[in-house]
Parts: C-alpha cells; sequence; structure tokens
C-alpha cells in the first residue's frame, strides 16, 4: 500500500471551495491557512496546450467567460474573471495554470491529488503534458502526486508513460470489472463517490491492498461512519467543519 499520509484525512476538493472560487490560487490559500495538506484540483488543456486548472468543460459556471474552455488559448483564457461569480471580494481572480499551482504546493509544502480531464481523442494529448510538467517542476521534496482520472484510457497512458506514478482510479458508480482495472492499472488508490461506498465494497478495496479516498463528504456524521469502516480520507469542500467537528480536542 502507498505510504501517503493524511494528516488529517480531509482532502481540500478543488481547494477550499466552501469559502472561495473553487479551483483558484485564492481556493487554495485559504485551504492552506485553515490547515489543509492535501488539495484536490481538476487539470485540462487549453488550446494552445497549456495545462490548466478548471473543474467544467465550459467556461459559463465559474468565470464571466461562455463557451468551452479548451476551444481558448490561455493568452485568452488568462482574461478571465474566475471570482467574482463566488464572492465581489475574489473578483479577477483567474484561471491558474498547473505549474503554476505546482509552484503554491512547493512553496507551502502542500499534497494534491490531480484530476486530469480531457476532450474525446485528446487523452494522451493532456497525460503527456501533465506528465512533462510534473517531471520539469514537481521537486524531490514534495509528496508525489496523486493522479486520478474517471477515463480509464487516461489512466492506461499515465500507467504506460510512467510505471510509477501513484494512481487513483474514480468510481462514480460501480461497473464490471472494476477491481480488474484497479489491478491492471495498479493504482495505490480507489476514489470512489461516497453515495455508493458500502461495508461490503470498503472490505473488498482494503483486501485489494488499496487506499480508499471518497469524495464529496461535507457531513460530519457521515464522515465519520466512513472513517470507522476504513476509509482513509474524504474529499470536502467543508474543509474547517469537518476538522473541527471530527478532530478538535
Amino acid at each position: 500500500m502507498s505510504s501517503f499520509e493524511f494528516k488529517p484525512p480531509l482532502i481540500a476538493h478543488r481547494g477550499a471551495s466552501a469559502f472561495a472560487p473553487e479551483n483558484t490560487l485564492a481556493a487554495f490559500a485559504v485551504a492552506q491557512e485553515l490547515g489543509a495538506t492535501w488539495v484536490e484540483f481538476d487539470v485540462m488543456l487549453a488550446a494552445c496546450g497549456e495545462a490548466i486548472i478548471i473543474h467544467d468543460d465550459t467556461l459559463d459556471r465559474t468565470t464571466n467567460g461562455t463557451g468551452n474552455a479548451c476551444e481558448y488559448p490561455y493568452s485568452e483564457l488568462k482574461k478571465l474573471d474566475a471570482g467574482s461569480w463566488f464572492g465581489l471580494e475574489f473578483a479577477n481572480e483567474r484561471i491558474p495554470t498547473f505549474n503554476e499551482v505546482i509552484t503554491f504546493l512547493k512553496q507551502h509544502h502542500m499534497a494534491a491529488n490531480v484530476e486530469i480531464k480531457s476532450v474525446v481523442g485528446q487523452e494522451e494529448t493532456v497525460v503527456v503534458k501533465v506528465l512533462d510538467e510534473i517531471r520539469q517542476h514537481w521537486t524531490a521534496s514534495m509528496t508525489p502526486p496523486l493522479i486520478s482520472s474517471f477515463s480509464m484510457p487516461i489512466l492506461q497512458h499515465v500507467r504506460k508513460r510512467s510505471p510509477n506514478a501513484a494512481i487513483g482510479v474514480l468510481i462514480h458508480e460501480w461497473f464490471d470489472g472494476w477491481e480488474a482495472i484497479c489491478q491492471e492499472l495498479n493504482c495505490v488508490s480507489v476514489n470512489v463517490n461516497e453515495e455508493i461506498l458500502s461495508r461490503d465494497k470498503i472490505k473488498k478495496i482494503k483486501s485489494m491492498d488499496k487506499l480508499i479516498l471518497s469524495y464529496t463528504v461535507n457531513s460530519i456524521d457521515r464522515a465519520h461512519d466512513l472513517f470507522m469502516q476504513g476509509v482513509d480520507a474524504v474529499f470536502t469542500d467543508e474543509f474547517p467543519t469537518l476538522c473541527e467537528g471530527l478532530f478538535a480536542r
């Protein structure tokens, strides 16, 4: 099993996304200030090939832009306001690049789950870019990234190009052969939708010697229940609430 440590066992989902605009440097800064040691974020490619941090395929929900993010070069995307939708105090927050986020993580000694997203047909292209950025900028002093995706082709490209990469298989709904895929990819974690995670499935994943990470858990009671059953960490929007409720002395 991986030697990853989750202390506390809470991963700030898209940064401190209940307190700052998701997937921005502001969200990661707030998470760090609140005591998070792990963050999760989403990586995809802009039209120019730059790796950018944004969750949705489209710009509409989290910026003042419209249309598909992958159809614009970063020279245009960086002009967008990615903060005002959340609160005026975050006006002019930008879509960050992957490199900018790696620099932030390095400066603040934080670890990360990097979820790779892609446009169909660009799976290999995005993997090549993400792994190249990691090789260039993710230093040996940092906790290695946990690379996850819902896309099996993406994870297969990751494993082919990086035999030692730490992979997390994302599962939103159980599907036939998920166990074989986890073994084929030699993943270190199974990142599971908390709504489908049962005691039997937890036992099964543990018997495979994999970490169990569960998303998105914003209830103290549900988080406590999952930890009692053996879940290693949960992704949460409500980092301080869960941290205080579960671990306050």
